[in-house]
């Protein structure tokens, strides 16, 4: 009962501003009987909400402006600019093989020339091998090229015969478009931004099969394995605007 009571005087209190706030809308506050011109309590119940309006709009605009100050100090900045690709000459061996024998490089054979994974600007890899018939007549003979890094040892295997040939396997690192964007701190983090590890290449070069049918007791592989990387750089480095 006590609550219902509260309820009613609090419904009550309202409706009674509510009908002295329409009577005072409705007052006439200053007549100008010359101009034909009255200013009502309306009106200025208009005015005060329009400079409240007013003051909530300067204090938007003050803090957005107190944004962009802090922006100049370090805030968030957007960078474009060009990728530049150098081909680099990495590794390399050579040698002989008999049918059925390989070699194995890299990171298999714990070789530190074969390890990228210290530089951070590498695009991709390509891991090659040159071979030729030696040793025999026969051009039918059979080798495989397998390829992997430390990262991912499950690699790529790629097949090949006759004569002789090359094998290409092309290990992607980071690759980046002619021109790149992003938004960083400084110019400083925008290129670090693009900056990645390398990886640890090496793999195994297999003489399988000798020439089917050859009179040739003996065959042989000639092969030059080599590695190729690619680096990049940006040029032209621009900021486009602040955020």
């Amino acid at each position: 009962m006590t609550r219902e009571r509260n309820a009613a005087s609090i419904t009550g209190k309202i409706s009674d501003g509510l009908s002295k706030f329409e009577s005072y809308n409705n007052k006439e506050i200053y007549r100008f009987d010359q101009l034909g011109f009255t200013i009502t309590g309306r009106l200025i119940s208009g005015l005060f909400g329009f400079l409240i309006i007013v003051v909530m709009l300067m204090f938007t605009f003050s803090s957005a402006a107190n944004s962009v100050m802090v922006a100049e100090l370090g805030g968030i900045k957007s960078f474009a600019a060009d990728v530049v690709i150098t081909e680099q000459s990495g590794p390399s061996l050579s040698g002989v093989l008999d049918e059925g024998e390989f070699i194995e490089f890299g990171y298999l054979m714990d070789e530190i020339d074969w390890d990228y994974t210290s530089s951070l600007r590498i695009t991709e890899i390509h891991v090659a091998v040159d071979w030729d018939a030696s040793g025999g007549a026969g051009p039918g003979r059979q080798v495989t090229f397998d390829v992997s890094s430390d990262n991912n040892t499950a690699g790529e295997s790629q097949n090949d015969g006759g004569g002789g040939g090359e094998i290409v396997i092309e290990w992607g690192i980071n690759p980046l478009p002619e021109t790149v964007s992003d938004t960083a701190d400084s110019l400083e983090d925008f290129v670090s931004s693009f900056e990645k590890n390398g990886e640890w290449m090496g793999g195994k070069f297999t003489f399988t099969q000798a020439s089917q049918g050859s009179i040739v007791l003996s065959e042989s592989v000639d092969y030059t394995i080599s590695l190729t990387y690619y680096t990049w750089e940006l040029e032209n480095v621009r900021e486009l605007s602040e955020i």
